[in-house]
């Protein structure tokens, strides 16, 4: 359901932009002359333009025109302590005259993934990448490689990068993506290979019934199922029916990726430490490298030993995997990440979720808050949001409003 705002509301929200943001205007206008629609990262795009941000620190940034924002995005989760924490600037600042990039292993990588391997129960060693797309990438052909089958089983509407395989109905459009009960594997963007989607099952999230007679019906060729155990940070995945994936996955020979790029932000373990899971693999980014550009997959031991580059049946580097500045602001970040600061920031998570709530409860607008801890988002819908399918019934005109206001 996409209900129109009235006009003048509209109106009178975007002439507000307008008036603030000129600066933002004209870099815009002139970003598009050497950029495609004068941006490099399709996310942050908004009509009429984006904002373009000056600097930041703490909870708040500033755009080109001097205007403050409280920043509730911290670039989508990755920003657990805010923009220009102390603690990681001194880091980044104490390693930068001795280096940026090296064709050497570094101790410093050895101390992150230390962090990693006591904090996760599940993972026993750590190999690092600059992005949450290429460890799902990695997890993904891992698990190929270790199982020796050829398909994977993601979620209807899972977001895990932007990989070929990553790319099979991420966004789906209704009209093409079958009965939820049998749900049709298409990638969502124009280039994808054409025989990717044959090897990619779909399956809708917290439908248990349906996920297991899709997974036991083509269990002999399936590697893998990949799952963020919430869907985009807000959507939280049943533990019943998480269990469940655990449960057929090991039945089948197949292997279980948790996708914990968003959701190691809730607990000092992630979700899976919440829900007592043990996944095989796991894929992080986000906060374990301090506002840098970073990704890791850890897991089993036998598992990620196929990484091993002594006997390598999954060869994997990078010129910037590991780089010291990231592992540096990386190792900083994930000490400042006690159980005490896991305590305060998922109470101001729930603080703000009820805040929300509160809201639409005194308004009358329809509308239901999702989430768990630090990890919060509202949508305007009077469904229950259990799935993807569930939440395209929210009203997206009213969401992109209140979003530019």
């Amino acid at each position: 359901m996409t209900a129109v705002a009235p006009a003048n509301v509209r109106e009178r929200i975007q002439q507000e932009f307008l008036r603030r943001t000129p600066g933002s205007k004209a870099q815009f206008e002139r970003a598009c002359k050497y950029l495609p629609g004068g941006n490099t990262r399709g996310v942050v795009y908004h009509a009429p333009y984006p904002l373009f941000a000056d600097r930041g620190a703490g909870a708040s940034f500033y755009d080109v025109d001097g205007n403050r924002y409280l920043d509730l995005l911290n670039n989508y989760t990755s920003l657990m302590h805010g923009h220009a924490h102390p603690r990681v600037t001194e880091a980044v600042m104490r390693q930068l005259p001795k280096g940026t990039a090296f064709a050497a292993a570094l101790e410093c990588q050895t101390e992150l993934a230390r962090i990693l391997v006591d904090r996760v129960a599940s993972v026993d060693t750590v190999r690092f990448m600059n992005s949450g797309t290429e460890a799902t990438m990695f997890a993904i052909r891992v698990a190929k490689a270790f199982t020796n089958r050829n398909k994977i089983v993601k979620i209807e509407g899972g977001y895990h990068g932007t990989h070929d395989a990553a790319d099979i109905s991420m966004y789906p459009q209704l009209d093409k993506a079958g009965p939820e009960d049998e749900p049709r594997a298409f990638p969502t963007s124009a280039g994808v290979f054409r025989g990717v989607a044959q090897d990619v099952l779909v399956i809708p999230y917290n439908n248990p019934g349906v996920a297991e007679k899709i997974i036991r019906r083509e269990g002999a060729d399936i590697a893998a199922v990949i799952v963020e155990p919430a869907m985009g940070g807000m959507i939280l995945g049943d533990a019943e029916y998480l269990r469940l994936l655990r449960e057929i996955t090991k039945s089948i020979g197949a292997l279980l990726i948790f996708d914990e790029v968003i959701t190691f932000r809730v607990a000092r373990g992630g979700m899976q430490a919440v829900h007592g899971i043990t996944p095989d693999l796991t894929t992080f980014g986000k906060i374990i490298g301090g506002g840098f550009a970073v990704g890791a997959l850890g897991g089993r031991g036998d598992i990620m030993s196929i990484m091993d580059p002594r006997k390598p049946a999954v060869p994997q580097s990078g010129t910037f995997n590991g780089n010291p500045v990231t592992m540096e602001a990386g190792r900083a970040a994930m000490e400042l990440l006690t159980d005490e600061a896991f305590v305060r920031v998922n109470r101001l998570g729930d603080r703000l979720r009820e805040g929300f709530e509160q809201v639409f409860a005194e308004t009358g607008v329809p509308g239901q808050v999702g989430g768990m801890g630090s990890l919060v988002g509202f949508i305007f819908s009077r469904e229950p949001v259990t799935n993807f399918r569930s939440l395209k019934h929210g009203d997206a005109d009213r969401q992109s409003l209140v979003h530019l206001a």
